[in-house]
């Protein structure tokens, strides 16, 4: 059986869009021109810029017309434990990092309890910001904060982690994440978040936190990640 033509519609637009054709932050064609180019009526190519809109390809703006978008960075990071830096380089994407903070503190109670260490002990905290070479004007893709046991990684404050991968060094030291579990929902940035990654805090993100654990079933990593909302999708796979 054929794609449905609202499909073939969408598809149609959708190629036009990711070959620069329509240039991002042009007007693509009107409705009319549309229907009489795609020979659909109105409501099927409804359809399809809806299909567009969702997937971040196209924004229509009321009185003014429906403009090509920058696709949204997709992440896979609910696919599969791995470092950000690796899933770029998979993608073909130049990952740039700034380390925002790395010290060693005092496990507060989320992290502690994530962690399955006792309240108080000592974690170290690395804050990071990742960009996406060339795209939306280098803007910030995500804010990052992981939490690691002192006593399993105790030199970790000691390492430059703009060009090192956080998952690669865990290898090196026999520390490999092997099973990790993610929450994912949607909330507003804190005020210092939303500075960084350069939006309203009045914009959604998506919030993940993820607990990464060795081998032995020990927790290595607990992170807490936001993603603004407005640039990023997320692939989700379930195997039976």
């Amino acid at each position: 059986m054929g794609k449905a033509l609202h499909e073939q519609a969408a598809e149609y637009i959708r190629a036009r869009i990711l070959s620069g054709e329509y240039a991002v932050g042009s007007q693509i064609p009107t409705e009319n021109e549309l229907c009489a180019l795609l020979g659909v009526s109105r409501p099927t190519l409804r359809q399809a810029l809806d299909t567009l809109t969702r997937e971040g390809l196209i924004v229509r703006i009321k009185g003014k017309g429906t403009f090509a978008a920058e696709p949204k960075v997709v992440h896979e990071s609910t696919r599969f434990v791995t470092g950000y830096r690796a899933e770029s380089e998979k993608n073909h994407r130049t990952v740039r990092t700034r380390v925002l903070y790395i010290g060693q503190e005092r496990a507060a109670e989320p992290v502690a309890h994530a962690l399955e260490l006792p309240l108080g002990a000592r974690v170290t905290r690395l804050v990071r910001l990742r960009h996406l070479e060339g795209y939306h004007n280098n803007a910030p893709v995500v804010y990052t904060t992981v939490y690691v046991p002192h006593k399993l990684f105790a030199d970790m404050d000691q390492l430059d982690f703009t060009d090192l991968s956080f998952y690669a060094v865990l290898s090196e030291r026999h520390l490999e994440v092997r099973h990790a579990s993610r929450q994912l929902e949607v909330v507003p940035p804190p005020e210092e978040v939303a500075a960084r990654l350069e939006i309203s805090p009045f914009e959604p993100t998506i919030y993940i936190t993820s607990v990464g654990r060795m081998a032995s079933g020990h927790p290595i990593e607990y992170t807490e990640s936001y993603y603004p909302a407005g640039s990023s999708r997320f692939l989700i796979e379930v195997h039976c």
